[in-house]
């Protein structure tokens, strides 16, 4: 059986992977994957507490914020088709000329 604590440990290291990944670049498709990323480590936390105290509830929250997170992705993507089809980039530079 896995230890509460590798769960922590590798949902931790998601993390951070994931804010650096928003940090550092300025590229939306870079912004919706780190932001996946986030929501995966936050998901792996539910799965690992639900196996430490033999509970099912943390992995049925999972699944939840799973379907939640793939239509956030979905609107996500098409407002960047929309953006990207409109200045030819999908770059957040480019974001302060496009209003209203």
């Amino acid at each position: 059986m896995i230890a509460y604590i590798d769960f922590v440990v590798l949902s931790s290291i998601l993390f951070a992977i994931a804010i650096f990944g928003i940090i550092s670049r300025r590229n939306g498709i870079t912004f919706v994957v780190s932001a996946e990323i986030i929501i995966n480590a936050a998901m792996i936390n539910f799965v690992g507490a639900s196996s430490a105290f033999n509970s099912y509830s943390g992995a049925s929250y999972a699944l939840i914020t799973l379907v939640i997170a793939v239509l956030e992705t979905v609107a996500l993507l098409g407002m960047l088709i929309i953006f990207s089809r409109k200045t030819g980039s999908v770059s957040f530079s480019k974001m302060k000329e496009f209003k209203g």
